[in-house]
C-alpha cells in the first residue's frame, strides 16, 4: 500500500472542475426542458456519463502527482479544451451533436486512461488492478462514438449500454485473483475532498438556478419568499451532507488495507455518491421552477422531480449509512415518504414556495434527529475519536 500521504486537490483539478461546473449546468438544463419520464431518463444517462468522465479523473488524480511540473499536469491540462467540447455538445447529444460529444468524450477517457496506465504500470500491484479495469473501461467509449452515428432509440440504447459497461468495468477492476495480487494506489484525503468538492459544485448549481430565476422577474416580496424558502432546502441539504458524512466515509477509507480499500472507494464514492450529487441536480430544476412563480402550484413534472431530488438524496445517505454500519436512519425513510406523498396529494394545492418551505422544514427536523443520534453513538463507542465504523 502507498503511504498514507493525506495530500490535497491540486489548483490543476480545480481548474478542470470549473469545466464540469459547466457540464452540471448543462445536464440540468436538459433535465428542465424535458420532464417526461423519457427526458427523465435521458437526463439520468447523461448526468451518469459526466459523473463517470469526472470520477476517472479522480481515480487518476489520487494515483498520480499533478503538481510539480510533472508531465502528468500538462497531460491533464491537455484535455481541458476536449472536455469543454463534450459539455458544450451535451444539451443535443440525443440529436445533432451526438458525434461531437462522443468523440470528446472518447478521446478524453482514453488519454485519462493512458496517462493514469502510464504512472502505474511500474508497480505490479496497480499494474495487475489496471489491466483488470481497462479492456471494458476503454470499450465503453467507444461504444459510445458508434452509438453516436445512429439515431433515435438506437442511439439511446447503445449509450445505456455503455453506462452498464462502465459499471462492469468498476467491478472488473474489484477482481484480485489471488490474494493481493491487485491493488489501486488511493489516498483517502484526498479521496473524500475531491468528492466533497463536487457536492459543492452540485449545491452551486442550485445556487445559480435560484439567482437566475430570481433575476428574470420583477423582485417583489413573494418573490423573495419564494427564493428565501428555495435557499433554505439548499442549505439543509448542505448541513444534511457535510456535518459528518465526509468525515466518516474518509475514515471508512482509510481504515481500509490492500484491495479492500479500492472497493470503499468505489461502492462509497464512485457509485455511492451519485445519487447525492444526481438529487442535488434535481433540485436544482424544480427550484428554479419554484421560485419564478412561487404563488403557484408547481406542474405535475416538477413535483415529481422534487420528490425524486429528496428521494435520490437522502436515499444515497441512506445507502452510505447501510455501506458503513448496516442500518438505516428511520428519520431519513420516513422523510423521503413523507415528502413523496406531500408533492402526490397536496402538492398540486398548494403555492410551490409553501412546499419548498415545509421541505426544508422536514429536512432540518430529521438532520437534527440524525445529528443527535450520531453524536450519541460516537460518544458511548469512540470517545475521542473524530470518526469510527459505528458511527450513524
Amino acid at each position: 500500500m502507498t503511504e498514507e500521504r493525506g495530500r490535497h486537490a491540486t489548483n490543476l483539478e480545480l481548474f478542470l472542475d470549473l469545466v464540469f461546473v459547466f457540464a452540471v449546468t448543462q445536464v440540468a438544463g436538459v433535465l428542465g426542458s424535458d420532464l417526461s419520464p423519457e427526458g427523465f431518463g435521458r437526463g439520468l444517462l447523461l448526468a451518469w456519463l459526466v459523473w463517470w468522465l469526472w470520477s476517472q479523473f479522480i481515480w487518476l488524480g489520487t494515483a498520480v502527482c499533478l503538481e510539480h511540473r510533472s508531465i502528468a499536469q500538462f497531460q491533464v491540462l491537455a484535455t481541458v479544451p476536449l472536455t469543454l467540447l463534450m459539455a458544450v455538445a451535451l444539451p443535443t447529444a440525443f440529436d445533432t451533436t451526438g458525434v461531437h460529444f462522443a468523440g470528446a468524450y472518447l478521446a478524453v477517457n482514453l488519454w485519462a486512461l493512458g496517462i493514469q496506465g502510464r504512472s502505474l504500470w511500474g508497480d505490479p500491484l496497480t499494474r495487475t488492478a489496471w489491466l483488470h479495469y481497462v479492456p471494458l473501461a476503454a470499450l465503453a467509449p467507444c461504444l459510445l462514438f458508434a452509438g453516436s452515428l445512429l439515431d433515435g432509440g438506437l442511439r439511446v440504447g447503445i449509450w445505456t449500454a455503455v453506462a452498464a459497461f462502465q459499471i462492469g468495468s468498476a467491478l472488473a477492476a474489484a477482481r484480485r485473483g489471488r490474494e493481493g495480487s491487485s491493488e489501486w494506489s488511493i489516498d483517502p484525503v484526498h479521496f473524500a475532498e475531491r468528492h466533497a468538492l463536487f457536492v459543492i459544485i452540485s449545491l452551486g448549481e442550485i445556487v445559480v438556478a435560484i439567482g437566475t430565476a430570481g433575476a428574470a422577474v420583477e423582485l417583489e416580496p413573494v418573490i423573495g419568499l419564494g427564493l428565501v424558502a428555495a435557499v433554505a432546502v439548499t442549505c439543509t441539504f448542505w448541513w444534511t451532507y457535510f456535518a459528518f458524512v465526509p468525515a466518516v466515509a474518509e475514515w471508512q477509507l482509510r481504515t481500509a488495507r490492500g484491495a479492500q480499500r479500492a472497493n470503499v472507494a468505489r461502492n462509497l464514492f464512485t457509485f455511492g455518491h451519485f445519487p447525492i450529487v444526481f438529487g442535488l441536480v434535481l433540485f436544482a430544476v424544480a427550484a428554479k421552477h419554484a421560485v419564478g412563480h412561487p404563488t403557484d402550484p408547481l406542474g405535475t413534472g416538477d413535483l415529481a422531480v422534487l420528490a425524486g431530488a429528496v428521494a435520490a438524496f437522502v436515499g444515497g445517505l441512506l445507502g452510505l449509512q447501510w455501506q458503513v454500519v448496516r442500518r438505516l436512519a428511520p428519520e431519513r425513510v420516513v422523510v423521503v415518504a413523507v415528502v413523496a406523498l406531500a408533492c402526490w396529494v397536496i402538492g398540486p394545492l398548494v403555492a410551490g414556495g409553501l412546499l419548498l418551505a415545509a421541505v426544508a422544514m422536514l429536512i432540518a427536523i430529521m438532520q437534527a434527529i440524525t445529528v443527535r443520534s450520531y453524536e450519541r453513538r460516537t460518544a458511548a463507542s469512540h470517545p475521542t475519536a473524530s470518526g469510527s465504523a459505528s458511527r450513524r
